[in-house]
């Protein structure tokens, strides 16, 4: 009887996060549209809604970027979404850089880590495109 009565919280919680979710999608979506009309108020709602959609079913192996992503969730889900491939795919990327930069994304995430894998990125390939330019 318990794990029932547990499983039947645990479904009135998450259905009143997503009514939450939902409420701040909406106001979000007219607050930032308002001057644009229904129709845009209407997009960004089905928009934002898609990608919060997406963003609940990436795989648990990235759950952390999915963590420091969604904490950005104020400015969309869209951006949130953006923000989760873009880490994913930087940290794809990072795995196949040569041993030559070890020191440089050391640097690099010690500086910019928390801020994702991408900021990280960002800062390996200014530091190599530096290293490369002619000096003056």
């Amino acid at each position: 009887m318990r794990p029932i009565i547990f499983a039947a919280i645990l479904l009135m919680l998450s259905s009143a996060t997503r009514a939450d979710e939902n409420d701040d999608i909406v106001n979000g979506c007219n607050f930032s549209n308002a001057e644009f009309g229904t129709v845009a108020i209407q997009i960004c709602i089905k928009d934002n809604q898609a990608a919060r959609a997406a963003v609940l079913q990436y795989p648990e192996e990235v759950k952390d970027i999915v963590a420091r992503c969604v904490r950005g969730r104020e400015m969309g889900w869209s951006i949130v979404k953006l923000c989760i491939d873009n880490d994913i795919e930087a940290e794809a990327a990072l795995a196949h850089y040569g041993r030559e930069h070890d020191s440089l994304m050391e640097k690099c995430r010690s500086e910019f880590g928390r801020r994702g894998a991408a900021r990280t990125k960002a800062c390996v390939d200014q530091a190599i495109e530096a290293d490369r330019s002619p000096r003056n």
